[in-house]
């Protein structure tokens, strides 16, 4: 590698930076802050930066997390990375004991005697606790023995979304993480290589010999937890949904049609975030099996859609029950499979496509993280953007093709669908296997502002 290494970064971080600044201010929005307890606008779930603004920000992450690396000592490296998992356990803490809603949005901060006298936590301790949090932007400390929100804690206040990834999602993980070595590195070699979902972390873990998710698994045995699954799948898919329903002609391709079954939907958060969009859509049908009802139907309900959006129970192992005009959707499904597992569930799809419907692919493509020395420049990139179709741009020299930092949640997600249920995000040759698996094709693939590409497929 070159040694400008430094130099080339610090100039894209330097233009995605005054990129990201313009479009605030174009958009009358002031500079975000961590010194403040008040959400700032682009806090909010439904948020959807410009394309300029979008590119910029995920090529400053990459930049920083790159120019972090070249400049801290590898040894400091390796112990943050070894006592990292002390700042996840304290984020889960902070949101058991509801700290973040105690403090609420004072500004001028909460006495940490009066934090442990409303929590019932030791003062001293979690005094050393939320200190270590605010090196990584969790809360701050508003003078000493004080403190309060910020935009990042904000996020799991008791009535937020976030509140339950940061619980019951952080907790799961917690302990599927300390057997995902085990798993890797089992002693038996056919566990080592097995590939099904009865042969995870999550087992080792639990000590169960059910599957995480499936008719019989873990989530179905136990209804309660499939409601704490879906809450907190609620602080994740979201987050995606703005550039999924922004970013694709949903309008055209729904033109005609009976309307939009999204198979394996969950609570029905990307039928209401279209329903909200596309008033001409008028049939929106979120497909799951039974024990998810409840819980989709009282969010359908939250967002005054009833009239529009309705669930229907479909195990999508099972031949699909919906015949017609139909454009099918399956939107973080397959991913939680192997691919034969998930070109089974693709050919009961086949088997109901027609001329007149389609079936669309909502999932992270996974890129390399390879890097070269040579890139276009992020401000020659940035303005041949389309402002009515987004399109990533290339990355510039030294940021990887993944963009490094920015893509860390699909990385971390992949990783997490392994330890779970021994399934991955896939790559554009593992996607299209799975695909001609399943008696399709692929006919494109769609970028989003988000983690998600939009692949369309077609009967071969």
């Amino acid at each position: 590698m070159s040694l400008s290494e430094i130099s080339s970064l610090q100039k894209t971080l330097n233009a995605a930076i005054d990129t990201f600044k313009a479009e605030l201010a174009a958009q009358n929005l002031s500079e975000p802050s961590l010194n403040t307890s008040k959400p700032h606008p682009i806090d909010e779930m439904t948020y959807l930066p410009t394309p300029a603004m979008y590119e910029a920000r995920r090529t400053a992450l990459a930049s920083l997390g790159l120019l972090k690396s070249l400049m801290q000592s590898p040894y400091d490296a390796l112990a943050a990375n070894t006592w990292m998992v002390l700042e996840v356990a304290g984020v889960r803490l902070t949101a058991e004991i509801g700290l973040a809603s105690v403090l609420g949005d004072s500004e001028d901060g909460v006495s940490i005697q009066e934090i442990a006298s409303k929590t019932k936590v030791d003062a001293i301790k979690l005094e050393r606790i939320l200190r270590l949090l605010i090196t990584q932007g969790w809360f701050r400390e508003t003078k000493q023995g004080y403190f309060a929100n910020n935009r990042l804690s904000n996020l799991i206040k008791n009535d937020q979304p976030g509140y339950h990834l940061a619980t019951y999602m952080n907790d799961l993980f917690n302990k599927v993480s300390a057997s995902f070595s085990e798993m890797i590195n089992h002693p038996d070699m056919e566990f080592r290589k097995n590939t099904d979902p009865l042969h995870t972390a999550f087992q080792l873990a639990y000590k169960t010999d059910v599957s995480y998710f499936g008719a019989n698994g873990w989530l179905t045995k136990d209804p309660q937890e499939a409601v704490k699954f879906g809450l907190a799948m609620g602080a994740v898919g979201p987050t995606s949904d703005p550039g999924v329903a922004a970013d694709f002609p949903w309008a055209a391709i729904c033109k005609g049609k009976d309307g939009i079954v999204d198979v394996g939907g969950g609570q029905g958060t990307l039928c209401c975030s279209l329903a909200a969009i596309y008033p001409e859509i008028k049939k929106f049908i979120v497909q799951d099996l039974p024990e998810t009802r409840e819980a989709a139907e009282s969010f359908i309900a939250s967002k005054g859609l009833t009239d529009r959006v309705e669930f229907e129970a479909q195990d999508f192992f099972k031949p699909q029950q919906r015949k017609g005009k139909y454009v099918f959707v399956m939107q973080r499904v397959l991913h939680d499979w192997s691919t034969e597992e998930g070109a089974k569930m693709l050919r009961h799809i086949r088997e109901v496509l027609n001329e007149d419907s389609c079936l669309l692919i909502i999932d992270t493509v996974i890129q390399s993280a390879v890097v070269s020395s040579e890139g276009q420049d992020l401000t020659q990139s940035l303005l041949t953007l389309n402002k009515n179709v987004y399109q990533p741009v290339p990355p510039p020299a030294f940021i990887p093709v993944d963009f490094g930092e920015a893509s860390r949640i699909q990385h971390q997600i992949n990783v997490a669908l392994t330890a779970l249920c021994n399934a991955f995000e896939r790559t554009l040759p593992q996607l299209q296997e799975m695909v001609e698996l399943g008696g399709l094709k692929i006919k494109k693939v769609h970028a989003t502002r988000g983690w998600a590409s939009i692949t369309e497929v077609v009967p071969v």
